[in-house]
């Protein structure tokens, strides 16, 4: 089957849907009725102390602990004769806590021991929000991680517990200590120290490849006025925010910092952006890249300090500023990030950043969020999916992640710019990570997937009428470019009016697929979905282009489109080009192990080969390749009913970082190449599927690794296992490929299978100039 099944996400974490009342189960705000046991560190001369009430549990009782489904445990132990044993389950992440007495404006240092699978440890309390977490832990490991009291903290609660689903963890020799003196040290300010930065991106050009380069020196300055009428006024509990200033601008966005404002409500501050009475983003912390801008225009900004209970401060002094112009056009190079990595992958937004992909990159598409089955808008749950089954037909309906998107604390280990995520905070997870990333990174533009193989059963539905078009639309831009994310999501705070504005630069459809029956099982699809998928499109890029007038911004609208023929005709290729920005072509998939008994082929040939044993695509006589893609959106393919039309420089061609596999493989003439299997290769620890692994899973060497000159495509054979995928080599030539034929790019699926030296992003990179 063509244009497969994306890589899954992991089945540990996805079986069980967390189920929260109240606030976070991670930031572990503790509900009324736990047992508290004070200790009073003393005076400030005091040297530090366990403050901690058994905290190896040599008591042999949970005595001074309060625990869900926890008990005491003689084996294993860290030390001693007994250690705390929690049985989380698919309900209960089975906590145990303890609240001791703290003073102010104290550092502490929390650490301990535990054993089992995503176990945490963490504190919280009044301006305290402090965790650490080991994925997996088969033997003892030990988790430390410091934090400040804030002025008014008086008590913390430490707390450790297990995650949904992941069944039994253990802890032992638990400490909380002050600092070695007993001293305290005086914060500057009483404002929450939380200061994730958020971001907007940076580049929203019309363009498919226009220049995302950073102007040389920034434009800005302080106006004269307090810039009052930018935006509305507040009640004046939370202190304007100053100086702001512009720190960086480039053709599409501008970056701007200022000093944190103090909340006399003593709740968090979260800061909002105005330019001409339009909000343009909003930021956790105290900076953000303004983006989707228009080139070579001047702009003026305030900042406006608010909380969730509705308190705002007046405007800031105003800042303006001019984009850079539009440079020269170069080609695209995109990627997606998976909603689901942070989970067994823990490859997180800072990763793209450390690894040195954000620099490299124009575009990143946030993958996948759903329609809802019977309301058919965007929405968002804590519901898992049913990826790993292909025979379910209802394995999307109603699944969503909110949890990943913003409700996750990210603490500063894991966070892009070190910031520990505060619980109160209106957005945090992975929608925070990404403004985060583009304040550090203003070349990038962070489009929303919508979509995907298992997300796409209800497209046909939700583009069936005009008006059914529109209400898709404009729930997809209410909720994820103005912002406006649902609260009390399982149970969470997280979310609010505006919390998300700014974070993203556009939506990417990826309808898998439009009139086809080649979709995930129980996909609906008809012969409308032809005219209505061009219909949709329209709707998309008019209420894209009508937000963004008001706004001063342009927004991207791009697709995710098939690479197979026998898809390819239910799309009027000569008409959507009229609505996109550039189509992702998914020119990946085309031969894999759901074909379990072979033969053996690649994933993605270029070319087609003489040797190809399989039976070309009726009704014409193509087999899949690359080749065969582009004529039949450019030029067009009669023999399939495909009128061709799409403009060749807005084709982003599609490169897998994930590989695909058979065993059971006999040599034969050419290395296990064309040859019959037994079945897909065994799931890896990542992917977690049969036939599938990441390019970071796999052991290449001069010895096992081949290369098909007619094709020019790469494989792997280490006689038994053949992997077909795009190493190093196969990308360069796919780059070439893309300049040689006019292409506008490349994008990659999914940056999470590429190795830490990020090894493929760099040739995708390399291979456009």
């Amino acid at each position: 089957m063509l244009d497969r099944a994306t890589p899954v996400r992991p089945q540990a974490l996805r079986a069980a849907p967390r189920r929260r009342a109240g606030a976070l189960a991670l930031a572990a705000v503790l509900t009324g009725g736990s047992a508290a046991l004070a200790a009073s560190l003393g005076t400030a001369s005091a040297a530090a102390v366990n403050l901690l009430a058994n905290a190896g549990f040599e008591t042999g009782t949970l005595q001074g602990w309060t625990c869900a489904a926890g008990s005491v445990v003689t084996t294993p132990v860290h030390s001693g004769g007994y250690a705390l044993s929690g049985a989380a389950s698919a309900s209960d992440t089975a906590q145990c806590s303890q609240t001791v007495t703290v003073q102010p404006n104290t550092t502490y240092t929390l650490a301990g021991w535990v054993q089992g699978s995503y176990v945490y440890l963490g504190a919280t309390g009044t301006g305290v929000n402090a965790s650490t977490w080991a994925p997996s832990a088969t033997g003892w490991t030990q988790l430390s991680t410091t934090f400040k009291t804030g002025a008014s903290t008086t008590s913390v609660t430490v707390f450790t517990h297990g995650w949904y689903g992941q069944g039994t963890y253990r802890a032992d020799d638990l400490t909380l200590t002050g600092p070695a003196d007993g001293s305290t040290s005086p914060s500057a300010s009483t404002s929450p120290s939380v200061s994730a930065s958020a971001s907007a991106s940076a580049s929203a050009s019309a363009s498919t490849s226009a220049s995302t380069s950073a102007s040389a020196s920034p434009s800005g300055s302080a106006g004269p006025t307090s810039g009052t009428g930018n935006g509305p006024g507040g009640d004046g509990k939370i202190t304007v925010p100053g100086g702001v200033a512009v720190t960086r601008t480039t053709a599409n966005a501008v970056v701007l910092k200022w000093n944190a404002s103090t909340d006399s409500t003593d709740n968090y501050v979260g800061y909002k952006v105005w330019s001409k009475g339009q909000l343009v983003g909003t930021s956790m912390g105290t900076s953000i890249a303004v983006s989707s801008l228009l080139p070579g225009t001047a702009y003026t900004f305030t900042v406006q300090a608010y909380d969730k209970a509705g308190h705002a401060s007046q405007q800031s002094a105003a800042v303006t500023a001019t984009t850079a112009a539009a440079g020269a056009a170069t080609p695209l190079r995109s990627a997606y990030f998976d909603q689901w990595s942070v989970y067994d992958a823990a490859y997180y937004p800072k990763n793209v950043d450390t690894s040195g992909a954000a620099a490299k990159l124009d575009v990143i598409s946030y993958a996948f969020e759903n329609i809802h089955p019977t309301n058919l808008n965007c929405f968002e749950a804590v519901k898992a999916s049913d990826a790993t089954h292909e025979d379910n037909p209802n394995a999307g309906d109603g699944a969503a992640d909110a949890y990943a998107d913003y409700q996750m604390d990210f603490s500063g280990a894991i966070s892009v710019d070190g910031s520990a995520d505060d619980w109160q905070q209106p957005l945090k997870g992975n929608f925070n990570q990404l403004r985060q990333l583009k304040a550090k990174n203003p070349n990038l533009r962070i489009t929303l997937s919508l979509g995907g193989w298992t997300y796409s059963k209800y497209f046909s539905d939700a583009a069936a009428t005009d008006a059914s078009r529109k209400k898709l639309v404009s729930s997809c831009i209410d909720m994820f470019l103005k912002g406006n994310l649902p609260t009390g999501v399982a149970g969470d705070a997280s979310g609010g009016a505006a919390s998300a504005a700014g974070v993203f630069d556009g939506i990417d459809i990826d309808w898998e697929y439009p009139g086809s029956a080649g979709g995930h099982t129980g996909n609906h699809y008809s012969a409308a979905d032809k005219a209505n998928f061009t219909a949709l499109l329209a709707e998309f890029r008019s209420q894209l282009d009508s937000y963004g007038a008001s706004t001063g911004k342009r927004f991207l609208l791009t697709a995710a489109l098939p690479s197979g023929q026998d898809k390819i005709q239910y799309i009027e290729t000569d008409r959507i080009g009229a609505y996109l920005d550039y189509a992702d072509v998914m020119t990946y998939d085309m031969h894999g192990a759901w074909d379990a008994k072979g033969p053996t082929n690649h994933q993605d040939p270029l070319h087609d080969s003489p040797a190809d044993p399989t039976t070309p695509i009726a009704p014409g006589t193509r087999k899949y390749n690359v080749d065969t893609t582009l004529a039949a959106y450019t030029t067009g393919l009669p023999e399939y009913g495909i009128a061709g039309g799409f403009p060749a420089n807005k084709i982003i061609l599609g490169v897998p970082f994930y590989w695909r596999g058979w065993t059971g493989v006999q040599a034969g003439s050419d290395s296990g190449l064309y040859q019959s299997a037994t079945g897909p290769t065994a799931a890896k620890p990542g992917s977690q599927e049969a036939g599938l692994a990441g390019w970071r899973e796999l052991t290449p060497t001069a010895a096992n690794t081949h290369w098909d000159p007619v094709t020019e495509s790469a494989w792997i054979y280490d006689g038994t296992n053949f992997w077909t995928g795009d190493n190093p080599q196969a990308i360069q030539a796919r780059g070439a490929y893309a300049k040689a034929k006019g292409l506008g790019g490349m994008f990659a699926f999914a940056l999470e299978n590429d190795d830490t030296s990020s090894t493929l992003l760099n040739a995708m990179s390399t291979s456009l100039g």
